[in-house]
């Protein structure tokens, strides 16, 4: 679907998510544009069911059973009251449609719809794609039809009362941080791993270690890093659901696409799959809108689908991961066959837009790594798969946070 769009949607995104708004995005088609009907797709499924609005899995098919939303469209030419429908037709298998009353008024084919609601259970439709209105987004459209004594419409104006408001502050962990900040901490002799800078900060705060998925610190997340350029941010670990997945376990994953490099193994499997194309191992990345799936898949024609994930157990995962996090860069040095970290800032965030996830999944702005390994005793151990994120695409999920130096 996003792929017909007519202005660049992560630039469209990026505009909510720096102001802490949950979106989700509907590219009307010609056909559906001239039949008054577009398909509900899965993200927008999901959206309208975390808002409260409506649930097509327990909406009965038929007309009967249409909900009516009220709905403000928001165009270059000012702000139009209507009605949404969103409804299950009898016919066939009654996949979950929507149609904004009047839509032709205010879009055309191919213009960026982003959805938004509101605190009484109304929509809010902006066309991203009329020439102006959303601050950022690039367009050479001037928008639907022809739009008669247009006004300039301050975007961040209508939305005002949809902005975040600041949650409570974590001042004792700063406090904490800032005890820590400005002078070098050893780190374990001959432990150069990756993970050891959040270890040893975890240590020093007085974390146990565990396995757990919940956020470190009373409700916040801990993130470490040695504050690399180009590195990439870990968000959350989450196994396939294996009931709906070909491959049933980390380990027949290891042996369809492992290999072996190092004599500490029987066989390993370490790698990035993406949307974008897939790897050496011939690993990629589905989205299945209309199953509300991300599947990994393969290029082998005897294993073209690997394991599924279901999108809402995703957006779960990072949202119970991550209601307010601290993103703590370090500096660090080497001493011998140690490495010592010192903790210059943190970057404190808030809830992520979770909304977001399905179009970063599908335009390959977050990845999964796979970190899979068989010991010579024949134990596999599987590390993730980890959910990441590059660090230039990281305002395309975070809301603005506040950097403190430490």
């Amino acid at each position: 679907m996003l792929a017909a769009a007519d202005v660049h949607v992560p630039d469209v995104l990026r505009y909510f998510t720096r102001r802490g708004i949950e979106v989700a995005f509907l590219v009307p088609t010609e056909t559906g544009m001239q039949k008054s009907i577009m398909d509900a797709t899965a993200p927008v499924r999901d959206f309208l069911k975390r808002a409260g609005i409506h649930d097509f899995d327990t909406r009965p098919q038929g007309q009967d059973h249409k909900k009516q939303v009220r709905t403000t469209v928001v165009t270059r030419a000012g702000l139009f009251q209507t009605e949404t429908s969103l409804y299950r037709p009898a016919t066939k298998q009654g996949d979950p449609r929507i149609w904004i009353r009047g839509l032709k008024s205010y879009a055309n084919a191919g213009n960026v719809l982003a959805l938004v609601t509101t605190s009484d259970g109304e929509l809010m439709v902006i066309n991203a794609s009329n020439a102006g209105l959303v601050p950022g987004v690039s367009t050479s459209l001037d928008g639907p039809l022809q739009i008669r004594d247009a006004r300039d419409i301050n975007l961040d104006v209508v939305l005002a009362s949809l902005f975040p408001r600041t949650s409570t502050a974590a001042e004792e962990l700063l406090l904490l941080l800032k005890q820590l900040g400005g002078r070098w901490h050893p780190g374990q002799a001959g432990k150069k791993r990756d993970f050891e800078v959040g270890r040893l900060l975890e240590e020093l705060l007085g974390i146990k270690a565990n396995s757990s998925k919940a956020p470190d610190f009373k409700g916040i997340e801990i993130k470490a890093s040695r504050g690399k350029p180009g590195s990439r941010h870990n968000l959350f670990a989450r196994v396939p659901d294996w009931s709906i997945s070909p491959l049933k376990s980390s380990a027949e994953i290891l042996d369809a696409f492992g290999y072996v490099r190092d004599p500490r193994y029987k066989r390993q499997l370490r790698c990035t799959v993406t949307a974008k194309k897939p790897n050496s191992q011939g690993l990629y990345l589905h989205l299945v809108a209309s199953d509300s799936q991300l599947v990994e898949a393969s290029n082998r024609p005897d294993i073209p689908k690997v394991a599924v994930w279901t999108l809402p157990s995703l957006q779960e995962a990072l949202l119970a991961k991550h209601p307010e996090t601290f993103w703590v860069s370090a500096a660090t040095r080497p001493d011998g066959d140690r490495e010592h970290f010192k903790y210059e800032h943190v970057l404190h965030t808030k809830r992520p837009i979770v909304s977001a996830l399905p179009t970063l999944l599908e335009v390959g702005s977050v990845t999964v790594d796979h970190l899979i390994t068989r010991d010579l005793r024949d134990r596999v151990v599987e590390q993730g798969p980890l959910f990441k994120i590059q660090r230039k695409d990281f305002e395309l999920l975070f809301p603005p946070g506040t950097l403190h130096p430490l």
